[in-house]
């Protein structure tokens, strides 16, 4: 590591970057090339800083919680073994199985973010808040598709099993969208995107939202709830203000935190 790197990243920004798979699926070139490119920014120190606190806050809250064996969340092996006999393909005699497919055993996490003008203020901490979601995708082999919106469509950003790819990464951390937020468009874009997973194994969606919509009224909370519960969607909402989120809620997510607590 050069002395330059060492002015601009702290040790322990390094150490986040270094213990993060996602990171640390780059080769060594592409690793001192992230550096170089993202190292003197500061929105990226400030969401790097902010995903620690966030991890040193997660890890406060797990210490007063019992430990979760490792067999509570786990790919179940019987279930590795009947999804590579479902996918075992026969031509004759000859038995085809994709153990290729099998390193893929997570269906995609799909995180959906609202960049509206309101939203601005809290561009750090929301990037922040899905920078340990990289980490997570890479150990499990996932994809990570992040969904940014306001009032028009904003292109989707596919990260492959989580790994952090330089150009996709830049994208994702200087991409910011304006006008007002319109929710359905994406979420009806991530219900097509897991309708198309065939993995079926832990669907998880995140919204990070101010939950000030200019199209709630469209929002059919009971015909949304049939869905996410059809396709066994687990549904998390970030929501920066509870009294917001109380004046157009989003009543079918499993969990909700507040940025303001």
């Amino acid at each position: 590591m050069t002395n330059e790197y060492k002015t601009v990243l702290t040790d322990e920004i390094l150490h986040f970057l270094y213990r993060n798979a996602s990171f640390q699926a780059l080769d060594e070139n592409q690793q001192q090339q992230f550096l170089k490119k993202f190292g003197q920014q500061p929105l990226f120190i400030e969401v790097i800083e902010i995903a620690i606190a966030l991890e040193e806050m997660i890890a406060e809250v797990e210490a007063t919680m019992p430990k979760i064996q490792d067999k509570d969340y786990l790919f179940p092996i019987e279930q590795q073994k009947q999804l590579l006999k479902e996918r075992t393909v026969s031509d004759g005699n000859v038995l085809y199985v994709p153990f290729e497919e099998m390193k893929n055993l997570y269906s995609p996490m799909v995180v959906i973010i609202q960049q509206s003008g309101a939203m601005q203020e809290y561009e750090a901490f929301t990037k922040g808040t899905i920078l340990p979601l990289f980490n997570l995708c890479a150990v499990q082999k996932r994809d990570l598709i992040i969904l940014p919106f306001s009032n028009i469509p904003s292109p989707t950003l596919l990260f492959k099993n989580g790994i952090m790819d330089i150009e996709m990464f830049d994208q994702f951390l200087q991409q910011y969208e304006i006008g007002d937020a319109q929710i359905m468009p994406a979420i009806d874009k991530a219900i097509e995107m897991f309708t198309k997973d065939k993995i079926d194994n832990q669907r998880d969606l995140m919204i990070i939202t101010d939950n000030r919509f200019t199209d709630f009224s469209k929002l059919n909370q009971q015909v949304m709830a049939g869905k996410m519960q059809e396709l066994d969607i687990d549904l998390s909402v970030i929501a920066m203000s509870e009294n917001d989120f109380e004046k157009q809620p989003i009543a079918f997510a499993d969990k909700v935190f507040f940025a303001n607590d």
